[in-house]
């Protein structure tokens, strides 16, 4: 019955969106592609982020040549996108027109056509950046049991159309090939938003600029704690005794003052009340923070528990944490066993301090290196955004 209903729901989405489709055909047949224009657009059009953004940036910077815009929907903030882009917004007429002129679309997640009303036309070129590396839970075909009937249809909808996705490691190219019903090019240079950790020398300026947006000192060694969500939003499983864990973490930098930075899923955003998680002096909640890799990039040290953040973070050798007192309920079906990550794991608060408190970085490091090199395959080098403006620049009009 429930994937019935979701069959139902699905096709009258698509009714639904049938005279603004007819307008997307009308903006095919009267507005003509612009070569080196570029639409980007971000999780829905409700963000500007990710691997989309970081492109855009290097673009930018080295490819003045390429024309750059990026949809929002309506009331986004957009008071953060740097000079140059031009901004439309989502299902307005000038956005259809934007989507049947643009040479280049660019987004970090799955899209259907019909849904965004976009018919590719030839000549187009939809690069689908894909918003994680390394992957911890399984996803697309590997989760299809658990996926929603119209998101299926959207992936396949999505790889049917799409030019090119990206890969950062062995495990990614080889699940794209597999599981996300895709059979195109795969460019195998990283990808984009990890870029910023082997750029060492933004990370001072970013964490002053950090710091200050939150009242922190700079100077403090500062720790990212970022769990992601439960279907539940229950927030049981969030809850550290910082005032007991920060000076375990201090002891472990040598006595330097220590600051946590509380980043919640943006799933639960509005739906459950976090402010009992940052009452800890010296404890910012940053989860409307609109970068999690430039966090990622100043943080000295992660905690986490089934987030694939974990894998980014430790690409830069800094301490990784796993907290997870509900391993026993929690299964989203893993690709590794936790015990097998290269990273400490914590059931119980008891065990999260002994954790730290044993913490030896010389063998953490090794094992990391370790599991990169031999159970991932990671291609990571810091050039993901040059590798792919060469490609664009090279299937240019």
């Amino acid at each position: 019955m429930k994937r019935l209903l979701q069959i139902i729901g699905w096709v009258l989405n698509r009714i639904a969106k049938t005279p603004r489709n007819i307008l997307a055909w009308v903006a095919n047949l009267t507005t003509p592609i612009v070569p080196g224009r570029v639409v980007c657009w971000s999780y829905n059009f409700q963000q500007y982020s990710c691997n989309p953004r970081y492109l855009t940036e290097y673009l930018l910077r080295h490819n003045p040549e390429f024309e750059i815009y990026w949809v929002f929907r309506k009331g986004v903030d957009v008071s953060q996108l740097p000079e140059g882009v031009k901004i439309v917004r989502f299902r307005t007429w000038e956005y259809l027109k934007l989507m049947a002129s643009a040479e280049f679309l660019l987004t970090n997640a799955r899209t259907d056509p019909y849904r965004i009303y976009w018919h590719k036309r030839r000549g187009q070129k939809y690069a689908m950046l894909w918003h994680a590396g390394v992957a911890l839970k399984r996803i697309e075909a590997d989760a299809e049991a658990q996926l929603s009937f119209s998101y299926v249809q959207r992936a396949k909808a999505d790889s049917r159309v799409c030019d090119l996705m990206i890969s950062g490691c062995r495990m990614q190219t080889r699940l794209q090939r597999e599981r996300f019903w895709y059979d195109g090019e795969i460019l195998e240079e990283g990808i984009p938003r990890n870029d910023i950790f082997f750029a060492e020398e933004r990370h001072d300026e970013l964490r002053r600029a950090i710091a200050e947006r939150y009242g922190l000192d700079p100077a403090s060694r500062l720790i990212l704690y970022a769990p992601t969500f439960r279907v539940d939003h229950s927030t049981a499983p969030y809850t550290i005794d910082w005032a007991r864990v920060m000076p375990v973490v201090s002891r472990m930098f040598g006595g330097e003052r220590v600051a946590v930075m509380v980043r919640m899923h943006p799933n639960l955003i509005g739906r459950v009340d976090t402010s009992s998680l940052v009452t800890f002096e010296g404890v910012v909640d940053v989860t409307r923070y609109h970068d999690m890799q430039e966090l990622l990039a100043v943080a000295d040290m992660l905690i986490t528990d089934y987030s694939s953040s974990m894998f980014d973070f430790a690409m830069q050798h800094r301490p990784c944490m796993l907290y997870a007192t509900d391993t026993d309920a929690y299964d989203r079906g893993f690709y590794f066993d936790l015990r097998e990550l290269p990273f400490p794991l914590a059931t119980s608060e008891d065990e999260l301090v002994a954790k730290i408190e044993g913490f030896d970085c010389g063998e953490y490091v090794q094992r990391l290196d370790s599991f990169f090199e031999e159970r991932v395959g990671l291609m990571e080098r810091g050039s993901a955004s040059e590798a792919l403006a060469k490609w664009m620049v090279e299937h240019r009009l």
